[in-house]
């Protein structure tokens, strides 16, 4: 062939190539839910990506992959390509207390993702049954130094608020297991245990019906959902734990996804449609990405990994 008709073919099927790339996603990114279909973490991950779905087009498919306390579809995501179209809602129990409660953890919650943007946060509630429990902390804290509480949990991050609590306030309590928030919550309205130590969308709308009540949150700060309840800090109890959700990949991810997802999401978690819907679920939108984002992830596995050994909480 003619070289200088093979380099104007060379030439052409550039051009033809940078015609036809697609900017990123230009196909559907699967979004793999460690937890059940319809549990809290599944809702708020539809809820955003819904808001991004309708003003950018892209496709999503949600696949929920719960077992192991979230570990399994965790896992999966840390072992797969880092190309941006596998990714999950990251949280609390799968990135700061739930690894440093549990022995043989696959994955390095730390340096096998990349965090993208966070999404929510919520406050862990102190409550008791109502209205016959405690209507305070102090009235709680004086019950325990009678008698030995009992507590009830049914997650991770129920257990170790639990104990924070505990342990900041003085008095003995023994925490009965259950599988699922929901049971523990039940037991509580029967009576069986004591107090819970719950995240605010599970309880939200028992505390506002009056059937439990709200002592204190566990966050630096009051609750916006719950300005009247006060913070265990204003008590006089050190105790700062606060939940969370965000999006993350597998390490190693492209600068143009981890500035795509930042756009969109810090667009999304702004729309009125989304904060009014995490509000009735009883979180808060948390617009947080990049390099923030991932300092605060590295700081909160500290803050709950702190909780989990000054209570002498032993990995299962």
């Amino acid at each position: 062939m003619n070289p200088l008709k093979s380099l104007l073919c060379a030439a052409a099927l550039c051009v033809a190539g940078i015609a036809t790339a697609q900017p990123y996603p230009n196909k559907p990114v699967r979004f793999i839910v460690p937890f059940a279909a319809g549990s809290s973490i599944d809702i708020f991950t539809r809820v955003v990506l819904d808001e991004i779905h309708r003003k950018t087009g892209a496709t999503f498919v949600v696949e929920p992959k719960p077992g192991a306390l979230g570990m399994i579809g965790t896992d999966q995501v840390a072992k797969s390509a880092p190309d941006g179209y596998t990714l999950m809602p990251s949280c609390s129990a799968t990135h700061s207390s739930g690894p440093q409660l549990s022995k043989n953890v696959p994955y390095d919650a730390l340096k096998d993702f990349t965090h993208l943007s966070a999404i929510d946060r919520f406050d862990l509630m102190l409550v008791t049954n109502g209205p016959p429990g405690a209507k305070t902390v102090e009235q709680l804290i004086e019950e325990g130094r009678k008698r030995k509480l009992l507590f009830g949990y049914g997650s991770a991050t129920g257990q170790v608020g639990a104990e924070a609590f505990t342990r900041a306030g003085g008095i003995k309590a023994e925490g009965v297991s259950y599988k699922g928030q929901p049971l523990a919550l039940n037991d509580l309205a029967g009576g069986h245990v004591d107090f819970v130590t719950s995240d605010i969308p599970s309880v939200s709308a028992q505390v506002r019906a009056g059937r439990l009540n709200a002592l204190a949150v566990s966050s630096d700060r009051r609750s916006a959902l719950f300005p009247d309840v006060p913070t265990l800090t204003e008590k006089g109890l050190k105790v700062e734990l606060v939940g969370w959700v965000g999006f993350a990949g597998p390490a190693g991810l492209p600068a143009e996804v981890r500035a795509w997802w930042s756009r969109q999401v810090a667009d999304a978690v702004a729309s009125t449609a989304v904060v009014e819907r995490f509000r009735t679920m009883g979180v808060e939108p948390f617009a947080l990405s990049g390099d923030a984002f991932d300092r605060f992830v590295r700081q909160q596995y500290e803050v709950w990994g702190r909780h989990i050994r000054e209570a002498g909480i032993t990995p299962q």
